[in-house]
């Protein structure tokens, strides 16, 4: 692995530890020596992070679509600034530039960033790790959530697997390193639970 993405939020949160989680997770990319890909913001938990990097010699590199840019909300002093003409296009390059993703507590745009590149690991369109870190157990409910996905036969349990959950950046990161996909046939799996 070179880069993650990292997706949280434009705000820094309730609790203080959201952001020493985000400048935590920052220290342990570089320590490690692993680039920094986020949404380009320079506010929340994204400047945290970057700030972060950037401080310690890390690469960052910041995705942003030109409507954001010109609200002036870009981090200055990135190793790199991409400019995009939409969200869509931004998630795109995102995920191509970065061997896999971790979420720390945000919003809406979290959410859904973060469930769109684990639709796209379960489409199989990429074989790159997924995780949440799990500050202050802010995800118990969404994993809650997901475990009952399973047990109602929404989600396979080899697709809940490919979202690890850990509250330390280095737990994550180093079941990044062993993350293998799982391969789960879609027919052969609603067949088991009788709907073909």
């Amino acid at each position: 692995m070179k880069r993650i993405c990292v997706f949280c939020g434009s705000s820094s949160g309730a609790k203080p530890e959201y952001a020493q989680a985000a400048k935590r997770l920052g220290s342990v990319l570089v320590e490690r020596r692993l680039g920094l890909v986020y949404g380009g913001g320079n506010v929340g938990l994204m400047g945290q992070i970057a700030n972060a990097v950037i401080e310690q010699g890390g690469e960052v590199i910041g995705v942003i679509p030109r409507g954001l840019l010109e609200r002036r909300v870009a981090l200055t002093g990135l190793s790199d600034l991409r400019v995009v003409g939409s969200m869509h296009e931004r998630k795109a390059v995102m995920a191509e530039l970065a061997d896999g993703f971790i979420a720390l507590p945000g919003g809406l745009g979290t959410l859904e960033e973060f469930f769109e590149v684990w639709t796209w690991a379960q489409l199989g369109l990429h074989q790159k790790p997924c995780g949440l870190l799990n500050i202050c157990d802010y995800y118990a409910p969404l994993i809650a959530l997901l475990e009952r996905l399973v047990a109602e036969g929404f989600l396979a349990d080899a697709h809940r697997s490919m979202v690890m959950v850990k509250n330390q950046p280095e737990a994550l990161l180093d079941q990044f390193d062993q993350y293998r996909a799982p391969v789960v046939d879609k027919a052969a799996w609603a067949l088991q639970l009788g709907q073909i």
